[in-house]
């Protein structure tokens, strides 16, 4: 009797954690379709971007692509800083595809602020050589369409795709699936981190990757993606997680 009542709790647990990551993913559906609707002359590539399928609740994660990503910008607030440059690659909870890394500057007249070009050593000649703003974003959300996001801290590419989408095309939601090493490796080391130690690097540190060249967007997109498949194996073993296993961590 009594393995049966534990039997019972674990499903219905399952079950309550499947109902609220469901309905996560069946807003973000519904977000989607309404934004379709109320914008349908967006271009193909970001019709594209927002009509891909979303993963099912119980999706495996090794069986769904994913994107590290990462920005190297002015600073934090998306309606005040800018882009300056932009890197991905293609991975999944197993692999990194280098062959898909892509590393670009945005050709801007932005003003880079001395603490900026002190961390990522970007300067404007490097700007001079970049690529417009259009192409450089239009090329990453073509990239990003029909996978998960990837990102340490995501709040950040999400707070400036948004932005750039609002302006671009004046789209006031942006619903993208991410999965955020910054809270799932937070949940594995909830009490022994400040701050500070959860930053990349820091992270990378503790979990026994080497160090790598911090604030250089495409290594930063790598050195994020090594991160999620170390942490996916230090939670989950041997064992793949599936979609809900992993954001309820957060």
């Amino acid at each position: 009797m009594e393995a049966i009542k534990k039997g019972l709790f674990k499903w219905y647990r399952y079950q309550w954690w499947q109902r609220l990551f469901g309905d996560h993913l069946r807003d973000l559906h519904q977000r989607r379709m309404t934004l379709l609707q109320q914008s349908p002359d967006l271009p193909p590539p970001i019709k594209a971007l927002f009509s891909a399928p979303l993963p099912q609740p119980s999706s495996l994660i090794n069986q769904w692509p994913l994107l590290a990503l990462d920005f190297e910008t002015t600073g934090f607030d998306p309606l005040q800083d800018q882009i300056l440059s932009v890197g991905y690659v293609a991975m999944t909870a197993n692999t990194i595809d280098m062959s898909t890394c892509v590393s670009e500057f945005v050709n801007s007249d932005a003003i880079i602020k001395p603490n900026s070009a002190v961390i990522n050593h970007i300067d404007h000649e490097m700007l001079l050589q970049g690529l417009a703003l259009d192409e450089v974003m239009t090329r990453m959300l073509v990239a990003l369409t029909g996978k998960i996001g990837v990102a340490h801290g995501c709040f950040m590419e999400q707070g400036f795709i948004s932005a750039y989408l609002q302006h671009k095309y004046h789209l006031n939601d942006c619903p993208l699936l991410w999965l955020d090493t910054l809270p799932l490796y937070q949940s594995l080391y909830s009490n022994q981190i400040s701050h500070q130690d959860a930053r990349l690097g820091s992270a990378r540190q503790r979990v026994g990757l080497p160090e790598y060249q911090a604030h250089h967007a495409l290594f930063d997109a790598v050195a994020c993606g090594e991160l999620l498949m170390v942490l996916i194996h230090k939670i989950y073993g041997n064992n793949v997680p599936n979609l809900i296993q992993l954001l309820k961590r957060y």
